[in-house]
């Protein structure tokens, strides 16, 4: 989230092949998110995170298990987006507390983050997990609205506006079930990016 008060500014793009340079971040994360409401916009988030554990073909449930005492629990109310804006208040959760609403949830988010410093932006990238294999996210956050913003070469498309990209629609509507659908969808239209904040900048142009 980002420093400026209760509101996160992000843009977001599809990746189709995890970028080389993701690697170069020597401590991943594992994220577990439950959704424990989520309409119109509207969504109640329990995170649990921590360093991301070697062996990643366990169970959600076990997953969840390894996060063990380093987890950091959250709490997030989230608003609707709009023009790359959203009203995020987060607070801090106990862990153990986190780890056991996590666990009894009914719509789960299980993700691998790595963290990376491209040009004078940070970015994650977020490679999900379970029902949301294979797919590849990422992320660009500042402090005030993400205008002129340089798009590296390893996203394919923005989703910042599709909302099937949010992750409390993906809690509730995994990746796998719809994903031959979307790739059948971008061959058709092509990439996409966002016109309305600033100069985009492509790499490699």
């Amino acid at each position: 989230m980002s420093d400026s008060g209760d509101f996160e500014f992000e843009r977001k793009f599809f990746v189709q092949d995890f970028p080389a340079v993701a690697a170069s971040d020597p401590s991943p994360s594992l994220i577990a998110q439950a959704y424990l409401f989520a309409a119109d916009g509207y969504a109640v988030r329990v995170r649990l995170q921590g360093p991301a554990p070697v062996e990643l073909d366990a169970s959600p449930a076990e997953l969840v298990t390894a996060l063990g005492d380093e987890a950091i629990g959250t709490m997030t109310a989230k608003g609707p987006a709009a023009g790359g804006t959203r009203y995020e208040a987060e607070r801090d959760l106990d862990p153990l507390v986190a780890g056991q609403i996590v666990s009894r949830a009914e719509h789960v988010v299980l993700k691998i983050r790595t963290s990376i410093w491209l040009g004078e932006d940070g970015w994650i990238i977020d490679r999900f997990l379970a029902g949301n294999a294979p797919l590849m996210l990422a992320e660009v956050e500042r402090n005030s609205p993400v205008v002129d913003l340089a798009i590296p070469s390893f996203c394919t498309t923005e989703v910042s506006e599709d909302d099937r990209f949010r992750n409390e629609h993906l809690a509730h509507h995994p990746f796998s079930t719809w994903a031959q659908g979307y790739r059948d969808e971008l061959d058709l239209v092509g990439p996409r990016f966002v016109n309305s904040l600033g100069q985009n900048q492509f790499e490699g142009t």
